[in-house]
């Protein structure tokens, strides 16, 4: 598969997982698209806009920070991010974004299904 950046559509969102705000984000692989991927986008939240806390009690999220400052929350516990950065939430964890900072906040985040141990 190839996907050309030309072809990447970014369209707008508004209270992302029960958060505040504007955010506009591009979907770059969708389920079935990879296997274990369940979606992958990029996604950017303007000044004072945040992800809401939200559980994942069957999958597992990564967020990778491309540009921009903000924080985390990780499991109710709040830190710094910064490009470069990312965190990633296991099955039966919380997480979400805050946009505090003057700029925009863009990140990759990647969903996956959980396995079981076994």
């Amino acid at each position: 598969m190839i996907r050309k950046a030309s072809e990447q559509v970014e369209e707008p969102k508004l209270n992302i997982r029960g958060g505040v705000g504007p955010a506009r984000g591009v979907d770059l692989l969708r389920a079935g698209e990879m296997e274990g991927i369940l979606s992958l986008g990029r996604t950017t939240l303007e000044p004072g806009s945040t992800i809401g806390e939200h559980a994942h009690p069957n999958t597992e999220d990564l967020y990778l920070i491309l540009e921009g400052r903000g924080t985390g929350v990780l499991d109710g516990e709040r830190f710094p991010v910064g490009p470069g950065d990312l965190f990633i939430v296991k099955a039966g964890g919380s997480h979400g974004l805050i946009n505090d900072s003057d700029g925009p906040l863009t990140f990759l985040g990647v969903l996956t299904r959980s396995y079981e141990k076994g």
